[in-house]
């Protein structure tokens, strides 16, 4: 495990602060359906650059990183679960007609 330096740091907080003002700038921007997708992608390299600098991972054997994808394979799934309940998941309260 190596120490980071200081410079890919700095260099990763403020990608974070430029990818939280594009976010903020784009959640204010008329895009109609481009939005959500747009959104999900600024998030995507948030947590790449997370997962690159803080928890070190580009630094790591193919093991390690194989554990770190599965750990977003699942979330992934419980997501995708959640979803699949809450679309097939009868209205409530019934409407009265």
């Amino acid at each position: 495990m190596t120490w980071a330096p200081p410079r890919a740091l700095l260099l990763s907080w403020l990608a974070l602060l430029a990818l939280l003002g594009l976010t903020l700038l784009i959640a204010y921007q008329p895009l109609g359906a481009l939005n959500f997708p747009i959104a999900l992608a600024i998030a995507s390299l948030k947590v790449l650059v997370v997962a690159a600098i803080f928890m070190e991972l580009r630094d790591m054997r193919g093991l390690v990183i194989a554990f770190a994808a599965a750990g977003v394979l699942w979330l992934f799934v419980l997501l995708w679960l959640a979803g699949v309940d809450f679309i097939t998941r009868a209205q409530f309260p019934p409407t009265i007609n």
